[in-house]
């Protein structure tokens, strides 16, 4: 399979289960006002309160996988080394554009455009707030 064909299996597998997510919240309020007024069941309101956790968890992590291999794509198509953009990844990951930019223009090897650093990073922080 191809980076592409496994971003967007990610990106629909993320989506899926923020869709999920969500029904299982609505689903959560419903059973509770069920419980509270007419004396319902509250095991009904715990369990779509967990499946909306777990499906929440899950559309977290798939989203972070796709940013992750996404960034690291775009940098091994500008001829990085794989294992450097892993490095890079980590450093972006925590924040560190900065330092990530000090340390690529100290070792004089694989120099990006700063303008292209920041965007990539402004793409990076504003995509991925699920």
């Amino acid at each position: 399979m191809n980076m592409r064909t496994v971003l967007v299996l990610l990106e629909l597998l993320g989506g899926i289960f923020g869709w999920m997510w969500i029904a299982a919240s609505i689903a959560a309020i419903y059973f509770l006002y069920g419980a509270l007024a007419n004396d319902g069941p509250w095991l009904y309101v715990l369990w779509s309160a967990v499946a909306g956790f777990v499906a929440k968890t899950i559309a977290v992590v798939l989203r972070e996988n796709h940013r992750r291999l996404d960034y690291m794509d775009q940098l091994i198509q500008h001829g990085y080394p794989k294992s450097e953009a892993e490095a890079a990844w980590r450093i972006a990951a925590d924040g560190g554009l900065n330092e990530l930019l000090s340390l690529q223009q100290a070792e004089g090897s694989h120099q990006i455009d700063r303008a292209e650093a920041a965007s990539d990073s402004a793409n990076t922080d504003n995509s991925g707030n699920s």
